[in-house]
């Protein structure tokens, strides 16, 4: 047999010992990572599926409970639809000459009976009000994250929250004979309200028929994003334009698409383990385990005892690859518990694991940088609860201006928001602890 053949012979035995030895590997692989892929679908498919249930009970979807037109062209509105066509049409009636006024009329008209017809005969005077409060219940129910804190509604910006800190000092009692007094020392959360905002240009021919049809589509965006926007600067804002926690390697700009609203003038919940005070994180680099959860419970300390104060916060990716652990309940097991906090998906040990798709896979370090790196680790937030409250200036606020140079409807959606950690001493907190660079494979 020459070497040519005897070489050919050698490379056939090694492939087939090649597919003999690890193709079933790489067959488990790919299984697993379909696997993977269908779980992540099913807990997107979930959440909204909590989402809606929750949306529909909150505003009486299906019951008389919900304030609706009855009857003409916006039958079945709401006030939060009626707030968003009484906007475009202030934007029209701005310029009523580009308009046919037949047609401007008519949409007047109709955007008039409507919101009448929502107020039973007592005049629309009331809609303002009510739609600016069913818009916020639709928002905050869309949320998973805001909805965990204390909300507070500023009269002032900034507000200040007065605090009693300290412990009473107890002593044995005498009959007829006054005790020591205890001064307890008194100390304030600010909270400062920062704007949100987002402008979208809509351009189209004034024709109501075409606005009704768009209604639903414009509605369920709008909610959407706002709810979006809003669980994600409570999660990642970062003030810092250098060495931003979400854009880590390179200087953040307030024009920077996509992470502008980071720089909103606050620090969230994640700034303070990853940069505020760093004895509160941990590198875990390991597969999730039992003692992941109870080592961030351990770093919370006092902070870490009552599992109703408590919540973890995680990505898809990380509540997924924590289902292996044995004493970590799953949506089945919880029952009708499932659904005591938005989000929330199982338990560990008594405390809720809500699930939110606004904290991302990072890097290694816990950060997102933005050097093109594919971000692969997960990471797992726990937070007490009572320590941290977020206020509203002003909560969703609908307008509508005409550009005339372009002829399009420009739509603006703003807020004012505030968040605070109670305590105002970020470098040593410790009531909000992160395990980052968690494995999934």
């Amino acid at each position: 047999m020459s070497a040519i053949d005897e070489m050919q012979k050698e490379i056939v035995e090694t492939q087939e010992f090649v597919r003999e030895r690890l193709g079933p590997v790489t067959k488990e692989l790919t299984l697993m990572r379909e696997e993977q892929e269908r779980l992540a679908g099913e807990v997107r498919r979930v959440l909204e599926h909590d989402r809606s249930v929750r949306r529909d009970a909150l505003l009486g979807r299906g019951s008389n409970d919900r304030v609706r037109v009855r009857g003409g062209k916006l039958d079945g509105f709401d006030l939060v639809d009626l707030a968003v066509m009484r906007s475009l049409l202030a934007a029209q009636q701005a310029r009523p000459q580009d308009y046919d006024p037949r047609a401007l009329r008519a949409w007047q008209e109709s955007v008039a009976k409507a919101m009448d017809s929502t107020t039973a005969g007592a005049g629309d005077e009331l809609v303002p009000q009510e739609e600016a409060r069913q818009l916020w219940a639709d928002v905050n129910v869309e949320t998973a994250v805001a909805s965990l804190f204390e909300t507070v509604t500023m009269p002032s910006n900034p507000f200040d929250v007065p605090l009693q800190l300290g412990d009473v000092n107890w002593y044995p009692g005498t009959a007829n004979t006054a005790t020591t007094a205890t001064d307890l020392k008194t100390a304030k959360q600010t909270l400062t309200a920062y704007e949100l905002v987002g402008m979208v240009p809509w351009a189209y021919e004034l024709d109501e028929d075409a606005v009704v049809a768009m209604m639903a589509e414009v509605r369920s965006t709008l909610l959407r994003n706002a709810a979006q926007v809003l669980d994600d600067v409570l999660l990642n804002a970062d003030a810092s334009t250098s060495s931003n926690i979400n854009h880590d390697g390179q200087n953040l700009a307030a024009s920077a698409a996509g992470k502008a609203h980071y720089l909103l003038g606050f620090d969230g919940l994640l700034h303070l383990p990853l940069v505020d005070n760093s004895a509160m994180r941990n590198d875990f680099n390991a597969k999730p385990t039992v003692d992941m959860c109870n080592q961030l419970r351990r770093m919370l300390g006092k902070y870490g005892v009552r599992p109703s104060e408590l919540a973890f916060i995680t990505d898809v990716g990380t509540y997924i690859a924590m289902q292996a652990v044995d004493s970590f309940q799953t949506l089945d097991k919880l029952g009708p518990r499932a659904t005591l906090l938005t989000g929330q998906l199982g338990a560990v040990e008594g405390v809720p694991v809500i699930v939110s798709e606004q904290l991302r896979l990072a890097d290694a370090d816990g950060k997102v940088s933005s050097d093109g790196n594919v971000a692969d680790t997960g990471r797992l937030l726990l937070v007490n609860r009572t320590q941290w409250r977020k206020g509203f200036k002003r909560e969703l606020l609908i307008e509508t201006e005409r550009d005339i140079q372009k002829r399009q409807n420009v739509m603006v959606v703003s807020m004012r928001v505030a968040f605070a950690e109670r305590s105002g001493d970020r470098a040593n907190a410790t009531h909000t602890a992160l395990q980052y660079n968690v494995k999934h494979a």
